[in-house]
């Protein structure tokens, strides 16, 4: 249980396509978003950009609630969350910075405590705070979108590692035979076949060999949406995208429930929101190749804080880093 007063935050979610932020209240063990922006991600061209949307949104938002007495930040990289050090984010183009106090340049500008942490670990502790992961003491979190995120709930307790980023689970290696890329530490990484590119690059493949599926009309604008939409609506080649791109999950979760010997999964982030074809085929995949005594033990859910847990969760840091 939360058991706070009444009480305001800001929480900032930094995606690799979006930024999302909000004002959330939170009184008792609710919270609540009175108020979000979002701001596309590539529309930013430096360090010094992003610093000033933060600003002038936070300044704004304390002008309207003056009780606002901190703010979160869940940041796509990794992070020393108790020194508000950034490490080079890897879907950000424009951060060209390898080590950046990000927490100590937003307060100099604020004057309120700024509270950094890793966004999938912010999103894990508001969903086993306030979503679906009240139900278990221990979890694999995973968000799915442009970048592919983890973290960890142990024991009811976010488990952030020796380096602040346990759980990156799309940092598994799971082709090891791909030639080494410039970016070595990305080569052959789940997220390079579960991300958002590598879905809507997969659609564009396999839609040549169906030349009467939407996907093929709308080649150069797909999104994963509009592949989720076709595959509801019985479209071939977006089911066989959907499959395939479950067999990659899969197989990385399968790898990370080895290690970790988890039971529950939880997915969050935009591509959660592929329809519940997915979810099952994830599921089946990750039965087949798990151990055969955890096989049948695993359950895969989506989120039920969806797109905002991220804003929660760096509210929740900006009031309770400790959690």
């Amino acid at each position: 249980m939360l058991g706070f007063e009444q009480r305001f935050a800001i929480g900032v979610d930094v995606g690799g396509t979006n930024i999302k932020a909000g004002i959330v209240r939170f009184d008792g063990d609710s919270a609540v978003i009175v108020e979000h922006a979002h701001y596309p991600t590539d529309a930013l061209r430096s360090i010094e950009e992003f610093m000033q949307y933060v600003t002038v949104l936070s300044k704004k938002w304390c002008n309207r609630y003056p009780s606002v007495q901190s703010v979160g930040i869940g940041f796509p990289a990794c992070v020393d969350w108790q020194s508000g050090l950034i490490f080079t984010p890897p879907n950000i183009s424009w951060w060209n910075s390898q080590q950046f106090a990000l927490s100590s340049e937003l307060y100099h500008r604020l004057r309120l405590p700024v509270v950094v942490d890793n966004d999938a670990n912010a999103a894990a502790l508001a969903e086993y705070w306030l979503g679906v992961g009240r139900h278990w003491k221990t979890f694999l979190f995973v968000t799915l979108g442009t970048g592919v995120g983890g973290a960890l709930i142990l024991d009811g307790k976010l488990y952030r590692g020796d380096f602040g980023c346990a759980g990156e689970i799309g940092h598994l290696i799971i082709n090891a035979q791909e030639p080494l890329d410039t970016v070595p530490y990305r080569t052959g990484v789940l997220e390079r076949y579960v991300g958002r590119d590598a879905i809507i690059e997969r659609a564009r493949r396999i839609s040549t060999d169906f030349p009467d599926s939407s996907l093929a009309v709308q080649c150069d604008s797909l999104d994963v949406e509009a592949i989720g939409h076709a595959a509801l609506h019985g479209d071939k080649a977006a089911i066989a995208v959907i499959e395939e791109t479950a067999e990659f999950l899969g197989i990385g979760l399968a790898s990370a429930v080895a290690l970790l010997g988890v039971a529950h999964i939880v997915v969050a982030g935009g591509i959660a929101g592929l329809p519940d074809r997915f979810f099952h085929a994830v599921e089946r995949i990750l039965r087949l190749r798990a151990l055969p005594a955890l096989a049948e033990k695993i359950e895969v859910v989506r989120s039920t804080l969806g797109n905002t847990a991220g804003m929660l969760g760096a509210a929740l840091l900006a009031i309770s880093p400790a959690r």
